[in-house]
C-alpha cells in the first residue's frame, strides 16, 4: 500500500513539472537540442522490449488481447494513445499499435475499406506544421528539422521511431498543440489574455469561442492540486490555479481542434493522437472538446501507464480508458 501511494504521488509529481516546464518553455523555446546529448539519445542502448513487459486490459480490468483493441479501433474515427512520458515501454506499445493499424487498416486493406491513418502528436506545436511537412517530404534534412521544430527533448529516443515509421509509410503526421508561447501567456494572464493576438497567431490555437473547463475537468484538477499539495511549485493563489487550469483547457481545446480539423479534411481518417494521459484519463480533456466540435465522433482511449503492480491490474486505473495498458516498470 506505501508502495502505491508513492508511485501516485510520483506520477502527480511528475504531471506538475511538465506543466510548469512547459508553460516555462516560452522563454526558451529556442534553444536546440545540444549536439551530444543528440548523440547520447540516438545511440544509447535499451534492453529488449517483449511483451513481456506490458498486460492488456479492459476498460474493467478484465485481461484483453491486441487483437481486440485492433479489431475496436477499426470501428472508431480517433483513438488517443494515453501515455506516460517517460515510459520506454509505453513508446514500444505505440509502435505496435501504430504498425499494426497502419498494416490492417491502411496498407493490406481492400480499396473499399481503406482508411487514411493519420498520427497526431503532442509533441509539435501547430506553427511548426510546415516544418514538419517539409521533412515528411523530403524537402529539409532531418538535421534543420530538428533545429526548427522545437522538439521534445525526448524526441529522439521516443518519437523519432514514430515519425521515421510514418516517413516511410506516407502516414501523416499532425503537428495538434497549441505554441507554448500562448499557453505560457494564458498561465499568467488569463484566457482573455489571448485576444491580443494577431490574426495570424488565432489560427496556431483553437477559436476563442472553444469551451470552458467542464466541471469533471475542474474536479480533475481539484483533486491533482490537493494530491500534489506538498510540492512548493504547484502552490499559489486561487487565480494563477484558475489561469493554470486555463492553460491546460487551451492545450485540449487545441488539439481537439486539430483532430477535428483533420477529420473534416480527410475523407475516411483514422487518427492517432499521442498525448499525456492527463489529457485524456476518464474521457476528461481532449476527448471532451472534441465531442463539442464533433458531436457524433467515434473515439477509443487507451491508457498506457507504468505501475508498480505489475503485472497487476491496478483498480485505481478502472474505467481510465476503454483500455488500460499496464507497462513494467523496471524498464528505466
Amino acid at each position: 500500500m506505501k508502495c502505491q501511494i508513492i508511485q501516485w504521488k510520483f506520477q502527480y509529481i511528475i504531471c506538475a513539472f511538465i506543466i510548469i516546464y512547459c508553460l516555462g518553455c516560452a522563454t526558451t523555446q529556442d534553444k536546440r537540442i545540444p549536439n551530444r546529448l543528440q548523440a547520447f539519445m540516438s545511440t544509447k542502448q535499451h534492453p529488449e522490449i517483449t511483451d513481456k513487459n506490458y498486460r492488456i486490459y479492459n476498460a474493467a480490468g478484465q485481461s484483453a488481447r491486441l487483437e481486440t483493441i485492433l479489431y475496436e479501433i477499426g470501428l472508431v474515427d480517433v483513438v488517443f494513445l494515453g501515455e506516460m512520458h517517460n515510459d520506454r515501454v509505453g513508446h514500444h506499445v505505440q509502435e505496435i499499435i501504430l504498425s499494426s493499424v497502419t498494416d490492417r487498416y491502411y496498407r493490406n486493406a481492400y480499396a473499399s475499406k481503406r482508411r487514411q491513418v493519420v498520427l497526431s502528436m503532442e509533441m509539435f506545436e501547430r506553427d511548426v506544421q510546415m516544418i514538419l511537412d517539409e521533412y515528411l517530404f523530403d524537402i529539409i534534412d532531418e538535421h534543420h528539422f530538428l533545429s526548427c521544430a522545437r522538439p521534445w527533448i525526448n524526441y529522439q529516443m521516443n518519437y523519432h521511431p514514430l515519425v521515421q515509421y510514418s516517413k516511410k509509410n506516407n502516414i501523416k503526421v499532425i503537428a495538434s498543440n497549441a505554441p507554448r508561447r500562448y499557453v505560457h501567456r494564458v498561465a499568467n494572464h488569463g484566457k482573455q489574455s489571448l485576444n491580443d493576438l494577431s490574426t495570424i497567431a488565432k489560427t496556431w490555437i483553437a477559436p476563442l469561442s472553444y469551451k470552458n473547463p467542464s466541471d469533471r475537468m475542474i474536479k480533475q484538477f481539484q483533486s491533482f492540486q490537493k494530491k500534489a499539495l506538498t510540492q512548493s511549485f504547484v502552490h499559489g493563489k486561487p487565480s494563477q490555479q484558475s489561469n493554470i487550469l486555463a492553460a491546460q483547457n487551451l492545450w485540449d481545446a487545441t488539439m481537439a481542434f486539430s483532430i477535428n480539423d483533420e477529420l473534416s479534411n480527410t475523407p475516411k481518417a483514422l487518427v492517432i493522437h499521442l498525448c499525456g494521459n492527463y489529457h485524456t484519463w476518464f474521457g476528461i480533456g481532449i476527448p471532451e472538446h472534441l465531442k463539442a466540435y464533433r458531436p457524433d465522433v467515434k473515439v477509443l482511449i487507451i491508457s498506457i501507464i507504468r505501475d508498480d503492480q505489475f503485472p497487476n491490474f491496478n483498480p485505481n486505473h478502472e474505467n481510465s480508458g476503454d483500455f488500460v495498458i499496464i507497462t513494467d516498470p523496471d524498464i528505466k
